[in-house]
């Protein structure tokens, strides 16, 4: 019997071990209204995103329309979402073309992992692709950048105001500033010097240095001048994390233009 319990526990453990994530929706992950793409960039995509929402555990969603007749974004964005059978973790870019307005709805677990200061981070980087008229590239962008904001939230540390994400380029950049500027600076302190210099003859001892009377030390003593005293706040900050709202049907979602 207890070889028998052992076996079942033993089979609901790898059951739960092989789907760590919630299920994600069948429904499409690309909607191109506004006919950015064609049919074998828009088929590329579905492709790419229906893996990224497998593998991330939420779907990843494309949205394009030619232009927004009423409401909001952030309206659109959610209801588009909650009334399409998508799941309960999740992310949709909404495009409005000719108004040259984008806008992410996150819910669920979409909200942790793309956070206020994160989805900026991710439209700074899309928007750019985007403005040069190459939808394809920037949705694939998205879509490789929600990849990786989802698994770094899974690892308890989403992006954040105090946990901010920067490429390796833009670390040797600033290395490189870093160093330019040393150099610069020490330069200019070491012509100062340079400038001020005096130089004398060296003499054979020191007390050559010396003017017979012109030193007379007759008493000494220590006085204290001032204090300088520097206070650095603690700072306190745990992350901007991710400001929610309430879309018409109920739901809590995040989210924000970019």
């Amino acid at each position: 019997m207890k070889r028998v319990l052992s076996f079942i526990i033993a089979i609901i453990v790898i059951s739960t071990l092989a789907v760590p994530f919630s299920a994600v929706s069948n429904s499409p992950k690309v909607v191109d209204d506004a006919k950015t793409m064609s049919d074998a960039e828009v088929k590329s995509l579905s492709a790419q995103l229906e893996e990224v929402s497998k593998n991330s555990g939420i779907d990843v969603v494309v949205v394009t329309i030619p232009t927004l007749t009423s409401g909001t974004m952030q309206s659109y964005a959610d209801d588009y979402y909650d009334y399409n059978g998508y799941a309960n973790d999740g992310c949709l870019l909404l495009v409005a073309v000719e108004d040259n307005a984008r806008y992410i709805s996150t819910k669920g677990f979409g909200i942790t992992a793309l956070t206020d200061w994160g989805i900026q981070n991710l439209g700074a980087e899309v928007r750019p692709i985007m403005e040069k008229g190459k939808w394809y590239d920037a949705f694939v962008r998205y879509g490789q950048l929600v990849d990786e904001f989802v698994a770094e939230a899974r690892n308890g540390k989403p992006y954040d105001t105090n946990h901010k994400r920067g490429s390796t380029s833009d670390l040797i950049i600033a290395i490189l500033i870093s160093l330019g500027i040393g150099l610069v600076v020490s330069l200019i302190v070491v012509l100062a010097i340079k400038s001020s210099y005096k130089p004398v003859r060296l003499k054979a001892e020191a007390n050559d240095y010396l003017v017979d009377g012109s030193l007379q030390l007759k008493e000494s003593y220590d006085h204290f001048l001032y204090t300088h005293v520097t206070r650095t706040r603690r700072s306190d900050d745990k992350g901007g994390g991710s400001s929610t709202h309430t879309s018409s049907s109920g739901s809590s979602h995040g989210g924000g233009s970019f």
